[in-house]
């Protein structure tokens, strides 16, 4: 093939890819071209598949941000998530009390990390945005499909957890072919609960009663864990949006203090520059002092010449007077 032939346009995948990388801004145009790009190499379903990918909410966008330019941390959130399942599953109360304790300081921090690098990139995004890719993330720490989804860096909308329940991925991930793993999470613990159940089938003439009474308490025990659960979690909403407002008041008084410091400043410069102008004043009154004090004298001198001139035209008169 000469260099003169067409280029076999890129998969879907990596489009994907490539276009839930980039700004909000540069979305659009961007997939339109790729979409043009795969119609001139002859691909029309894929050109009208790429054509047809959705622009990333601002949310989503912003945890796409996380999995492509901060993965490590994305990870550490992801990993921590999966700890949490285990210690729910588990019903081990003090590990999850302690995994919560992290969770909250590890999705403030990350979240805090994604606004700083949304704003160095010429788009930031409200407090309210960030609560909602915030939310995201905990939903991804609940099922590990929603993880997966978050994990591949194409969501398109933001998503939300209902306890441990799984999370509904509907038209959350552009192209949900390219998660190798996206079903095989909830497969898998299907196939989990099946043989579960098979195990139980076969042994379910040796249930003893006590053996029932121990399954029931561990449903109830269950239950109590999840609804302590929401009640934390209702508690950990309400105490952060008070801290968030005393944020707020934090950062407006921290803003006025920066203008009275301004203004502070300038007014010193101003007085500066007054101090200036009176000492050009003060240099000036000098020398107009020494001026009059000058002319002061020079008067006193003519006035003692012009009495003196006086006097001498009295005795000449006195004199001529006298001569006749």
């Amino acid at each position: 093939m000469s260099s003169a032939d067409p280029q076999p346009p890129p998969s879907l995948g990596a489009t994907v890819v490539g276009l839930y990388a980039l700004l909000p801004s540069e979305f659009t145009a961007a997939r339109n071209a790729a979409a043009a790009d795969a119609g001139r190499a002859g691909d029309k379903d894929l050109a009208k598949r790429i054509k047809a990918l959705p622009k990333p909410s601002t949310a989503a966008w912003l945890v796409n941000l996380l999995a492509h330019r901060q993965r490590e941390d994305l990870d550490q959130v992801l990993e921590l998530g999966a700890a949490l399942r285990e210690a729910q599953e588990d019903l081990d109360q003090k590990q999850l009390r302690r995994l919560s304790t992290e969770r909250q300081r590890l999705l403030r921090a990350i979240v805090r990390q994604a606004r700083d690098l949304a704003s160095e990139l010429d788009h930031p995004v409200s407090e309210s945005l960030a609560a909602e890719a915030e939310q995201t993330l905990w939903a991804a720490m609940t099922d590990p499909s929603a993880a997966e989804a978050v994990a591949s860096g194409q969501l398109v909308r933001s998503l939300a957890a209902s306890g441990w329940e799984e999370v509904d991925l509907d038209g959350a991930v552009a192209d949900p072919d390219s998660i190798a793993h996206g079903a095989g999470g909830r497969a898998g613990a299907g196939a989990g609960a099946g043989r579960v159940g098979a195990a139980k089938d076969k042994g379910g003439s040796q249930d003893s009663s006590a053996g029932r009474l121990r399954q029931a308490e561990a449903r109830r025990a269950v239950r109590k864990a999840q609804a302590d659960l929401e009640e934390a979690a209702a508690a950990e909403h309400t105490a952060q949006e008070a801290l968030d407002a005393a944020q707020r008041e934090v950062d407006e008084a921290a803003g006025r203090r920066d203008e009275l410091t301004d203004e502070i400043d300038e007014l010193r410069e101003r007085i500066r520059q007054l101090e200036r102008e009176v000492a050009t004043v003060d240099r000036r009154s000098g020398k107009l002092e020494r001026e009059r004090d000058h002319a002061r004298r020079a008067a006193r001198a003519a006035r003692r010449a012009a009495e003196k001139a006086r006097q001498k035209l009295a005795d000449a008169q006195d004199a001529a007077d006298a001569g006749n």
